[in-house]
């Protein structure tokens, strides 16, 4: 198959690593990895916040592990996404509205007490020979002598751990902002309970129950912790981090699931009623809409991925979130961004650190599609932590290589695809109307001389030249507004501004550096840092910046000088920290809001009591379960009882 290196049918020659250098640039300055670090500083404080106070009802518990892009710093930018990229701005006009979903997963001891008080596992995972990612959960001797109801179950239901069908947002309506209805369901896909609503801007939350693996580590993935790595990606120190976090088993088998599960206080009751005989065919099975054995489990490293994403470089991590727009945009469902993430991890462990700058940034963009495309032409893609299982395997092999051809044709016109694709992103947050406003006739020219097969080696680094100017001027275009309405008297506003101005102070910093040395002979690339403080200075009078900025500048100078790859110093600079405590400052500000309502109303009520609680009844219903049926609304009469008489008893010590 092609390759990045070698495929003629960009629209420009594809041979030099200069012909790439002025895509690198494009792409970096048109969707700066400052917009995807904002967002996922955003999310990360996000947690942080919600999680400050373990006490507090509203607060996740220490069980419920939030994982996915928002975690692993994936996520694509809260953009609206325009329905064409004309150099104007109508909300009437938007396509799509890109917003990360939230996943989190409750995570559940696979090993129980007993009337003994001693520890017994529930389960031995016995992994499927043909896919190990995939296990049943044989039932312990000791789990049926301490839940007899069991003797005559082999393997545990997926309905153990599954998220309870009720949900009190499911089915409400409210009003959009055009005056429709939308309406929230709360309905399973695979393993989780997504609770979605239809309004706009959107939300979608996904939930569910896992269990802890119940050993160390999988023996199917023993192999990974051991692999050699000569890139030392991911390093020695992180396998282990990740080894003694363990993985989880997912309630989700292979296949399709047909009906939903009987509910959990059933199963419970009579396991027994779910015990059937279905298997799963093999992996030739047309469409993969075979019935799900559902005392099938995955196995879930999303702790593993989370610890990966966090770890990538800048230059990895954005173009992992350019594929992903590009996949949501160009590509069809059957590539999934999960996929894209194990090919990334692949790549990440394989490829030299010199081949992810962000000079080479377009370079590292069309050899993921050159892998994707082989992996889809092949039909196979190993799953990074266990490559024994092929992530493809269940795919229809038609779809595959329709996608296979999709991949191949946005690769060959990638470039105006991906022009086109930026043009049309929308962010009050990142001021995009203003830093886009009438970019299309300002590339118009170096866009046009990028195409020219013919055009001069010296002309190459006037493009390059041309294609920071015009950024640098954007960059100051934004700052300067921003300047110009700040302060303001909402101090919630002023701190989004604050954001976005540092985002453009390091975008600023990093395009007046390249186009320092863009601008110098290469024989003078020693200059000293007087001539370029001088050289920033001028260009930033205007702008009322600070020695602040200056020093930003000089971080990129002096990595650029001594030849190390500027981009790594972007998530730590001065900008992006404040830009984090920016917001962090939002993000406290948000959750002390939503929990005003519960103050003074549930403020008895603490995290410690609800596990109390849970456990005496609990204890209570396995009482019942010995010779009684029992109900729903018996577990609500049961928790109620116990909760009024926390309040009684809270009530007389506050008198």
């Amino acid at each position: 198959m092609a390759t990045a290196e070698s495929n003629p049918s960009l629209g420009f020659d594809v041979t030099s690593n200069i012909w790439l250098q002025p895509f690198s640039a494009l792409i970096n300055c048109m969707f700066p990895v400052e917009y995807v670090y904002a967002d996922w500083f955003g999310w990360q404080t996000n947690n942080e916040a919600q999680r400050a106070d373990p006490e507090s009802i509203v607060s996740p518990t220490e069980a419920t592990k939030d994982a996915g892009s928002r975690v692993e710093g994936f996520c694509i930018p809260q953009f609206l996404l325009r329905k064409n990229d004309i150099d104007r701005f109508s909300s009437l006009e938007i396509q799509e509205h890109w917003q990360p979903d939230r996943d989190t997963m409750t995570a559940n001891d696979p090993f129980v007490e007993n009337d003994e008080k001693k520890l017994i596992p529930i389960f031995i995972a016995e992994h499927a020979e043909d896919d190990p990612r995939y296990a049943k959960l044989k039932l312990t001797k000791e789990w049926k002598e301490h839940r007899p109801r069991y003797n005559n179950v082999s393997h545990l239901h997926h309905t153990f751990l599954l998220p309870s069908a009720d949900h009190p947002m499911d089915g409400r309506e409210e009003k959009r902002f055009d005056g429709q209805n939308s309406a929230w369901s709360y309905s399973l896909h695979g393993p989780v309970r997504k609770l979605q609503s239809g309004g706009f801007p959107s939300y979608e939350e996904d939930q569910t129950g896992v269990f802890k693996y119940p050993i160390a580590w999988p023996e199917p993935a023993m192999q990974w912790l051991v692999r050699p790595r000569p890139n030392d990606w991911p390093s020695s120190e992180l396998v282990q981090e990740i080894f003694d976090a363990g993985c989880h088993l997912a309630p989700v088998g292979r296949g399709k699931r047909i009906d939903e599960p009987v509910e959990l206080i059933d199963y419970c009751q009579n396991p027994e009623l779910t015990v059937t005989s279905s298997t799963v065919p093999s992996a030739q099975s047309n469409e993969g809409k075979w019935a799900m054995d559902e005392t099938e489990w995955r196995t879930s490293f999303s702790l593993a991925e989370n610890k990966l994403g966090e770890s990538v470089s800048p230059v990895q991590r954005h173009v992992m979130v350019l594929l992903k727009m590009i996949k949501k945009f160009y590509f069809p469902d059957v590539i999934s961004t999960y996929y894209l993430k194990n090919l990334l991890f692949w790549e990440c462990e394989s490829k030299e650190e010199v081949f992810w700058k962000e000079d080479n940034s377009a370079n590292c963009l069309l050899f993921m599609l050159d892998r994707l495309q082989e992996c889809l032409e092949a039909h196979q893609l190993p799953h990074y932590m266990m490559p024994q299982s092929n992530l493809l395997q269940y795919e229809d092999p038609a779809c595959l290589n329709q996608a296979a051809v999709i991949v191949g044709e946005v690769r060959r016109s990638i470039l105006p695809k991906t022009v086109s694709l930026l043009k049309r992103l929308q962010s009050l947050s990142y001021q995009t109307n203003t830093y886009l406003k009438d970019i299309g006739s300002q590339l118009e020219d170096p866009l046009l001389r990028m195409q020219d097969k013919n055009l001069p080696d010296e002309d190459h680094i006037e493009v390059l030249r041309s294609l920071h100017s015009v950024f640098v001027a954007k960059c100051k275009e934004v700052i300067a507004s921003l300047r110009r309405i700040m302060p303001v008297e909402r101090q919630n506003i002023e701190r989004l501004l604050n954001v976005a101005l540092y985002a453009y102070q390091s975008m600023l910093a990093r395009n007046l550096c390249k186009l320092w040395f863009l601008m110098i002979k290469h024989d003078d690339q020693r200059q000293s840092k007087e001539e370029f403080k001088a050289f920033v200075k001028e260009e930033v009078k205007d702008l009322a910046l600070d020695d602040d900025f200056l020093a930003l500048a000089f971080v990129f100078f002096d990595r650029t000088r001594n030849g190390m790859d500027p981009s790594l110093a972007i998530p730590s600079t001065s900008a992006m920290v404040q830009l984090r405590e920016e917001q962090m400052r939002i993000a406290v500000e948000a959750v002390e809001k939503a929990q005003a309502p519960l103050e003074g109303m549930f403020d008895w009520l603490k995290t410690s009591d609800l596990k109390e609680i849970t456990e005496k009844t609990s204890k209570k219903l396995r009482e019942k379960l010995d010779g009684a049926t029992v109900t729903k609304e018996e577990i609500e009469r049961l928790v109620n009882v116990e909760l009024a008489a926390l309040f009684e008893e809270r009530m007389k010590v506050k008198k």
